[in-house]
């Protein structure tokens, strides 16, 4: 093996350290009745790690779909799609058109859907704005493209202003110009200013977008369309790509297109639609049962309860002082700790009073803005969730009293972006 970089030597001393206090990388068990439970080494705690928001991973139709894809299907068909379509496959597609009210594709993963949409939709005399924070799966499909000679550039996390200066300059040069954001990020919870994108795509003619919205799916909108055309339900110069394992609870992505005509280049010619693998049938048909849940009322009922447990949490965190680096109105949070070794006191603390949050610290961000991403979803009762702020509050007190834990000075050194951001 090579030597190890500075950096990420340090980043493995911080893993095995976790791993070695049982934090991270353990042997866990689900709770097979609801998932609001995982049992490590016998024990079980109560879980606020899955991205899972509506719950629908576990519920007893999705497992039956699943299982009947398997028997009528087999695990999967090794064929591309670029030659043939099973009918399950263009059902699904169909039904999530209902869905999202637009042409809609499947790819096994939203990774390979960046990577077969992009170097389609982008242009070779196109600019590409990246945001500081859009996720790394996208980062990496753009990477291809500069390599390639694309002009890519990244800007300060939704700098609407900067951005706007910076497409001013572009488009002086460029065909198109394009940025590329999350509508909900997947760290800090906040979200993208969809409707001062929405005035720079009117205002512009050469600004496009293209807007990952893997962790906006489901829980918000019409029929759970996801945050992004939740804002902006149609825009002929916004492209959209979204998780159908998150939110959704299934497997695969959706590719999301302005356009048929999109849809089908990027059908003939997504180079990662050609050659990956297919999508596991059992994925297919579970998608499909949920999709089916999507297109009734009972969609409305799961995200009222969803949105309760989201005001329970953001209240009592507001009553308590917790550290909360951002309080948009998502199903994700965090709790800003600032250093590992921190983290890793609060985390054994947590564990001994039998809860599990996902502890952040490098490469995920910056080694001083380490914490706690708190997932809420509908496996949490609303107990559960006052619980957990009243734990928190209890140890950031005994982290205080003791000269280890400045609230503020935290809060300061995150940086926290425009207030104005953080209310969706």
């Amino acid at each position: 093996m090579k030597d190890l970089s500075k950096q990420m030597l340090y980043v493995n001393d911080v893993f095995s350290n976790a791993r070695d206090l049982g934090l991270i990388q353990v042997k866990a068990h689900q709770d097979e009745e609801s998932s609001r439970k995982i049992s490590i080494d016998g024990k079980s705690y109560i879980s606020f790690m899955s991205n899972n928001y509506l719950a629908f991973e576990n519920d007893e139709r999705v497992k039956e779909a699943a299982i009947e894809g398997i028997r009528k299907y087999g695990m999967q068909t090794s064929i591309s799609r670029m030659y043939m379509s099973f009918d399950h496959y263009l059902e699904l597609e169909d039904k999530l058109e209902k869905i999202f009210g637009l042409p809609t594709f499947l790819a096994s993963s939203t990774t390979l859907g960046h990577f077969a949409y992009l170097p389609v939709i982008i242009g070779r005399n196109d600019a590409v704005i990246l945001d500081q924070f859009v996720h790394e799966s996208v980062q990496l499909a753009v990477n291809t493209l500069k390599a390639d000679g694309y002009h890519v550039e990244m800007i300060k996390h939704s700098q609407m202003e900067m951005l706007e200066r910076r497409i001013k300059a572009l488009s002086e040069k460029y065909d198109n110009v394009w940025y590329m954001a999350d509508s909900v990020y997947s760290m800090h919870g906040d979200v993208a200013p969809m409707k001062d994108i929405e005035m720079l795509m009117n205002k512009y003619d050469k600004f496009k977008t293209y807007i990952d919205d893997a962790h906006g799916m489901s829980w918000i909108g019409e029929h759970g369309k996801g945050f992004a055309l939740h804002n902006i339900p149609r825009h002929e110069k916004m492209y959209v790509i979204t998780s159908l394992n998150k939110g959704f609870g299934a497997f695969s992505s959706a590719l999301i297109f302005p356009n048929k005509l999109t849809k089908q280049t990027v059908y003939n010619c997504g180079g990662a639609l050609r050659f990956s693998a297919p999508t596991l049938h059992a994925g297919i048909t579970a998608a499909s049962c949920i999709a089916d849940i999507h297109l009734t009322d009972e969609i409305y009922e799961r995200q009222m309860r969803l949105n309760e447990l989201i005001t329970v949490f953001k209240q009592k965190a507001i009553d308590l002082k917790l550290p909360i680096i951002n309080y948009a109105h998502t199903p994700q949070f965090f709790m800003g700790l600032g250093s590992v070794e921190l983290l890793i006191r609060f985390s054994q603390f947590l564990m001994s009073k039998d809860f599990l949050l996902s502890p952040s610290t490098v490469p995920a961000v910056p080694v001083k803005h380490s914490g706690f991403r708190i997932s809420l979803s509908l496996y949490q009762t609303v107990e559960d969730v006052k619980n957990l702020c009243d734990l928190l509050a209890e140890y950031i007190e005994v982290l205080e009293k003791e000269g280890s834990f400045n609230k503020e000075q935290v809060l300061k050194g995150f940086k926290m972006r425009d207030k104005q951001h953080d209310k969706a």
